[in-house]
């Protein structure tokens, strides 16, 4: 038989972990697979995967995007392209989204179909391989200091609450965009650059991005008073605010960035130093298993 690694993140808010874990073993024993099912903190399961990997034919990511984004982060780095496969228990799930992929992680781990795989682009941010999103300004980083329990408890409300306050006081500064010959310094309030349309569980905040386009999606709002901050709002809640005057929007498969009074960075959803960074996407990174190789949904 196949052998199957399952990293569960015990911080998720998945609900009935126990049910989940019977779900996934019928399915993977139904599809030829023996489960090994380890769980960790979001940050701390490189060892397992380096110990498995020789022996592991799939690996099952269950938490959020910051799961997946750790995962995917060591498997770039190892050059390991054993397929992967997600169960989205997280509060925003902007892959799965992204993706076509079951929001319900019970849901899910009863549908995966380990026989049908596809490749997606991943991101790699100066050395380190990352899952789809690199941003800049206060406004994303308030939403990765939102406290796990707090997440578990209110859900996407949390983010939604502090998302709000955080656009009272929006702290501008300046940065540098380079892309090719093109180069511009300009001011920002957020900058974000996405593999993918869904930011912040906005499914269609980019709706031009495609998880296989081989193309970075580049925002960068200026300034704002409160009437254009109502405006954005509406505009991003439709799939439109890449059509806003304040907002300057550019595709690239690479975009170098630097930026004064800035102290942290969001690398899928989780704070780092900042860092002037270069941004590039790497194609088809990514072995994703139970995607439709045509559609991009789930079979």
């Amino acid at each position: 038989m196949k052998k199957a690694l399952i990293i569960i993140n015990r911080t998720a808010g998945m609900g009935q972990k126990a049910e989940l874990e019977a779900a996934l073993v019928r399915t993977l024993e139904s599809q030829n697979f023996d489960a090994v099912i380890k769980y960790t903190e979001a940050d701390d399961f490189e060892h397992i995967v380096l110990e498995q990997r020789e022996t592991a034919d799939l690996f099952i990511a269950a938490g959020g995007d910051g799961t997946l984004s750790g995962l995917v982060s060591i498997l770039g780095r190892e050059n390991i392209d054993t397929p992967v496969a997600v169960i989205p228990a997280g509060t925003v799930n902007d892959f799965a989204r992204s993706n076509g992929l079951p929001l319900n992680p019970l849901t899910a781990a009863k549908e995966l179909n380990t026989s049908v795989t596809k490749a997606v682009d991943i991101i790699k941010v100066n050395d380190t391989y990352a899952l789809y999103l690199a941003a800049f300004g206060n406004f994303m980083s308030s939403f990765a200091k939102v406290s796990s329990p707090v997440k578990n408890k209110t859900g996407r409300a949390a983010y939604l609450w502090t998302g709000l306050k955080t656009l009272m006081k929006l702290k501008p500064y300046r940065i540098s965009l380079k892309i090719n010959k093109l180069e511009m310094e300009i001011e920002s309030v957020l900058t974000l650059v996405s593999k993918n349309p869904s930011v912040g569980s906005l499914e269609k905040l980019i709706p031009e991005a495609k998880p296989d386009d081989g193309l970075l999606h580049i925002l960068n709002v200026e300034p704002v008073n409160t009437k254009e901050i109502a405006q954005l709002l509406y505009m991003a809640f439709k799939g439109r605010i890449t059509e806003h005057p304040k907002v300057l929007y550019l595709t690239a498969e690479q975009v170098e960035i630097q930026a004064r009074d800035l102290k942290e960075m969001n690398i899928d959803g989780d704070i780092y130093d900042y860092k002037d960074t270069v941004i590039s996407v790497v194609k088809d990174g990514l072995k994703l298993a139970g995607i439709n190789k045509n559609t991009g949904t789930r079979e």
